[in-house]
């Protein structure tokens, strides 16, 4: 075993290995609960866009949801054919649509949240609202030092 080897890996190597990891996991955890729905992560979290702040358009929930617009316009495709959200003129400019909540999708919201908050609980399971805190405090550290 060389000296390199032999530094593999250290507990920084462990810890950002872990942070890899964990959105894989996160991934299927959510995948999971939201299968019985018929519902991916990328369509949840739109359609939690869209129930927040009604009347987006689809490059606004792109960049809200960090993904490119015609992978936005898939999930809002998919969301519109099961009837939960909407294409509207948008006011003023006739190439411009706003994304809107069906009445089907405020109705589905109980039953998603519960699914949603079924994971979370999960994942915080035996964590404090102290500990919430605190891990959010961290992650901001590391992400602002990531942007620095």
């Amino acid at each position: 075993m060389n000296a390199a080897t032999a530094m593999f890996p250290t507990d920084l190597d462990s810890l950002t290995f872990r942070f890899e990891d964990l959105p894989r996991q996160l991934r299927k955890v959510m995948d999971d609960a939201l299968q019985a729905h018929n519902l991916g992560r990328a369509q949840w979290r739109l359609l939690g866009y869209v129930l927040r702040e009604e009347g987006l358009t689809q490059t606004q929930l792109a960049r809200r949801l960090e993904m490119e617009r015609a992978s936005a316009g898939q999930a809002i495709d998919a969301l519109e054919r099961r009837g939960l959200v909407a294409r509207k003129p948008k006011d003023g400019d006739r190439r411009v649509w706003s994304i809107v909540a069906t009445d089907t999708a405020h109705g589905l919201m109980g039953e998603l949240r519960d699914a949603v908050d079924g994971v979370y609980a999960q994942i915080f399971n035996g964590f404090s609202s102290e500990d919430t805190a605190a891990l959010k405090r961290l992650l901001d550290r590391i992400a602002a030092n990531i942007w620095e």
